[in-house]
């Protein structure tokens, strides 16, 4: 993954970053797996149901940033793969952060 760009998938907005997610439920091992076209690729444990693998993503997110749960937002994509979360805080740190989480995994 160290030839790849995380911040492709980042999009800023008024409170923080927007971040395209490619969402992979069902997986063995929850991680970050790198880029999906211009999304991050997210691996979750939790099976696409009752809003179970929303939640895990949100979770996921705000682990591997370094933030609460509650300043990460499922914006779009309640349904479907691909979604779209905000993040609220510094778009710079949170750009950094992203940079990291995505080096080591």
């Amino acid at each position: 993954m160290a030839d790849d760009d995380p911040l492709v998938a980042v999009s800023d907005g008024k409170d923080g970053i927007y971040i395209a997610v490619h969402a992979q439920p069902g997986a063995r091992k929850p991680q970050l797996r790198g880029l999906h076209g211009d999304a991050l690729k997210i691996a979750i444990s939790e099976a696409a149901q009752e809003g179970k693998a929303n939640k895990a993503i949100v979770a996921a997110v705000a682990k591997g940033l370094g933030v609460t749960k509650s300043d990460v937002e499922l914006t779009s994509g309640q349904t479907s793969r691909q979604k779209r979360v905000l993040v609220r805080g510094d778009q710079a740190t949170l750009r950094q952060a992203l940079r990291n989480w995505f080096a080591n995994s």
